[in-house]
């Protein structure tokens, strides 16, 4: 989505049966290169996942990726029952070109 922004974000889902044999990170790994490569004005790809998706959190971190938001009580189940945190990654094109990951900056509330 938002392919005319300077981020776009997209919404990668693997059916169960295809799940743990590597498709993720091969689709995010290509994703990330697509865009980077076919769209100059893009500069950073946003990415967003449920807390628990711990496969999918570290196919983000795999591919470069960076935890940049914490969204508490931000992803309601699909059939109601209950609303779980959701995290937020990003990868920088100049992190992506350079094989780098820049943290955020966490602390910097004002006093």
């Amino acid at each position: 989505m938002d392919l005319g922004d300077s981020t776009p974000v997209f919404d990668l889902r693997i059916r169960t049966r295809y799940r743990g044999r590597g498709v993720g990170g091969r689709a995010l790994g290509w994703l990330t290169a697509y865009l980077f490569a076919e769209f100059p004005a893009i500069r950073r790809i946003e990415g967003t996942t449920r807390r628990d998706n711990a496969a999918m959190r570290r196919t983000f971190r795999r591919c470069g990726y960076v935890k940049e938001a914490h969204y508490r009580d931000g992803w309601p189940a699909a059939d109601g029952s209950a609303v779980h945190d959701a995290v937020g990654y990003a990868i920088l094109r100049r992190d992506w070109l350079a094989g780098t990951t820049t943290p955020p900056v966490w602390d910097d509330e004002p006093s």
